[in-house]
This record gives structure tokens, C-alpha cells and sequence, in this order.
């Protein structure tokens, strides 16, 4: 099976940061460090914010199939006939939740495998530089405060 560039790239990342954790002497392995952390988070916020569009749209879709079901329920208890379109959209809504249930659950699997990464990257990165760890950790803790709350709110 041919590798992607993507998961090369990858590959590359996790050697990288294998190396940086258990060889950090140097500075520019420090800003090594320090640049894989912050694109890690990038990404890790990117796909919360992606699994979030994911889960509103999710809803919007469950509230149409209900009213979808409920409406094919009553036709069905008045004896009367139930449109192939009704059918149609039924089973298409159907699938199309069914396949984004699967996006959302890959997606929160992702989601951890960066943080565990982002979290050996801070670990590293405090051998060599306390004080910029300490940043990292308190800009994460500091929006998943923020995103709890937005939450809440809705």
C-alpha cells in the first residue's frame, strides 16, 4: 500500500517528536518543540470546531426525520398513503445521519489522539523550557474554559 504525503508527513511528526522528547539539548529543538505543539492545537481546534458543525447539523437533521416519522405515523393511523417522497427523504436522512454519526465518533477519536500528541509535546517541551510549557497549558486550559462555557450557554 503506497503511503500518502499526508501520512508521511505524519510519520515524520511523530519521529520528530519521538526524538525531540528524549534528545532536547538544543535550542532550535526547543522551537521545534514549540511549533509541532502549536500546530497540533491548530489542528485539535479545528477539528472540535468541525465535530461541533457536525453535531448542530446533526440535530437540524434528527428534528426533520422525527417530524418526517411522526408525519408518516399519522398518515399510516389514518389509513392513508404514505408518499414514495416521504419514503425517500425518510431514508435518505436516515443514511445521511448514520454516516455523520460516524464522522462525529472518528472525529472525537482524532480529536484525543491530538491531545495525548499535544500533551507529550508540552511534556517535552517543559524539560527544555518551563515557562513556555506553562503558556501552552494555560492557552488550552483557558479556551476549553471558554468552550465549556459557550456550551452551557446554547
Amino acid at each position: 500500500m503506497k503511503k500518502t504525503a499526508q501520512q508521511e508527513m505524519e510519520m515524520d511528526k511523530k519521529f520528530l517528536l519521538e526524538k525531540l522528547i528524549f534528545e532536547v539539548n538544543e535550542p532550535e529543538d526547543k522551537n521545534a518543540l514549540l511549533a509541532i505543539a502549536k500546530a497540533e492545537i491548530q489542528k485539535a481546534e479545528q477539528l472540535i470546531l468541525n465535530n461541533e458543525n457536525n453535531k448542530n447539523l446533526s440535530k437540524k437533521h434528527n428534528k426533520k426525520l422525527k417530524n418526517d416519522l411522526v408525519l408518516k405515523a399519522d398518515l399510516e393511523k389514518d389509513n392513508r398513503e404514505i408518499s414514495t417522497k416521504l419514503l425517500d427523504r425518510i431514508e435518505n436522512n436516515t443514511e445521511f445521519l448514520n454516516d455523520l454519526d460516524n464522522k462525529i465518533d472518528l472525529s472525537v477519536i482524532e480529536i484525543n489522539i491530538l491531545n495525548t500528541d499535544v500533551k507529550n509535546t508540552i511534556a517535552a517541551l517543559r524539560k527544555v523550557d518551563p515557562k513556555k510549557a506553562a503558556e501552552l497549558e494555560n492557552t488550552i486550559n483557558l479556551k476549553s474554559k471558554k468552550t465549556k462555557k459557550n456550551d452551557n450557554n446554547i
